[in-house]
């Protein structure tokens, strides 16, 4: 859902408890393409936006194992 809506390759990070997504923003974001960030990000169980000189990314955890 990530990738879709910033046209952008995910990064995939694997660890023993969890899976984390991360995705580079596009300059200019739609309010549907930032409607559909905030949607897929709301489906993880962590997630952040990280600023740098060169560029805005997000990104979303997702664990491994579901609490209860």
């Amino acid at each position: 859902m990530l990738a879709v809506a910033t046209s952008s390759e995910p990064r995939i990070t694997e660890t023993r408890t969890a899976f984390r997504i991360e995705v580079d923003l596009p300059d200019e974001l739609s309010s549907v393409t930032r409607s559909t960030i905030l949607t897929a990000l709301s489906t993880a169980d962590r997630y952040g936006h990280n600023r740098t000189e060169a560029g805005d990314s997000v990104w979303g955890e997702i664990d491994r194992e579901a609490k209860r």
